[in-house]
């Protein structure tokens, strides 16, 4: 897999490319893992905006979680599951020590939840800064 690919593809693909940040990055690794389903995007969606305007773990990290999972979850309830637990607790660490947080509010500084949030989203450029995350 291609992480840098990856990587801009979840870029193009948030927001001027119609898709919020756990869709983009989500679509975005599976597409580099060459995994097709028409569930994704779509069982991304509740995970964006710090789930679901919760303001709660970024859209970004749960991308990733759920990516991480596709390409290294078990299939039944014979296989092991700590190969993903293992891949998602270093990922969570490498994210922390580059953006401090994986949480949505403290990463971005909007609750999406109010229209003042959404004014601060958009007038302070931030979906840059999310970018970044993706």
């Amino acid at each position: 897999m291609d992480i840098k690919k990856a990587e801009e593809k979840a870029k193009e693909r948030f927001g001027e490319g119609g898709l919020f940040c756990a869709e983009s990055v989500l679509v975005a690794l599976a597409d580099e893992v060459e995994i097709v389903s028409p569930l994704i995007p779509r069982i991304a969606t509740g995970f964006c905006s710090g789930i679901a305007r919760t303001s709660d773990i970024c859209g970004a990290v749960s991308g990733a979680v759920m990516a991480l999972g596709l390409v290294f979850g078990r299939d039944n309830e014979n296989q092991s599951h700590e190969i993903v637990y293992q891949k998602v607790q270093q990922f969570l660490k490498a994210f922390k020590n580059k953006f401090k947080s994986i949480n949505c509010f403290e990463l971005t500084g909007c609750n999406f939840n109010t229209v003042e949030g959404h004014q601060i989203f958009y007038q302070n450029s931030v979906i840059e800064k999310c970018r970044q995350y993706t």
